[in-house]
This record gives structure tokens, sequence and C-alpha cells, in this order.
């Protein structure tokens, strides 16, 4: 009777012992989670600032190019239309080589934030 004491005894420490370890092992998936989330999402909100003072920049150094070439040709409106001409054949480029401009290098960034140490532990080994 002893030994079937012991042994429930053990089973219940070994019950226990295995319940706090997928508890714990919970817990570590979640702050995983969190910490690549935070990483990919600090890295597009960065991108997001600096693209909108890229975009600020552009504006103003676009409007400075009309003025002056407008003063060059002697007409302000054809000089916007030339700008904005400009700006259709680059957003058209865009569109055509949007997979290679922006597709892969967005996957690149969060799917290196989210494989980040795996890449690393592989690499130690």
């Amino acid at each position: 009777m002893k030994k079937k004491d012991e042994i429930l005894t053990s089973a219940g420490e070994t019950f226990e012992y295995a319940r706090q370890y997928i508890k714990q092992q919970g817990d570590y998936i979640r702050l995983e989670a969190a910490e690549r989330i935070s990483k990919t999402s600090s890295a597009l909100m960065t991108a997001l600032v600096l693209g909108i003072f890229s975009m600020l920049v552009l504006i103003m150094l676009s409007l400075a190019a009309a003025f002056w070439l407008g003063s060059a040709l002697g007409s302000l409106p054809q000089a916007f239309v030339i700008i904005a001409a400009a700006y259709g054949l680059l957003g058209a480029l865009i569109f055509i080589f949007r997979r290679q401009l922006l597709t892969r290098p967005t996957l690149k960034l969060v799917l290196g934030a989210f494989f980040e140490k795996e890449n690393e532990e592989s690499v130690k080994e």
C-alpha cells in the first residue's frame, strides 16, 4: 500500500510539473509574440514617420522646381503640368515594379523581425 501511495504522490507531482511547464511555455510564446510584434510595429512606424517627412521635402522641392521651371519657360501652368507628368511617370514605374520596390522589402522587414531569433540560433549552431 505504501508503494501505491508513493506512486500516486509521484504522479501528482509529475502532473503538477507538467502543468507548470505548459503554463510557462504559454507565457514564453506570448512574450515572444509581443517582442516580435513590437519590433515590427516600431520598424513600420519609423518607416511611416520617415515617409511623411520625405513627402514633405519632396513637395517643397517639387514646388520649387515648378516655380523655377515656370520662370525658365515663361509659363507657370506649363511647368506644373511638366512636374505632374514626371510624377505620373514615376508613379507608373513604381506600380510596374511594386513587387521589387515595395512588397519584397516590406515582407523581408516583417518576416525578419518575426524570425530573427531563429536565424540567430541557427547561425550559432
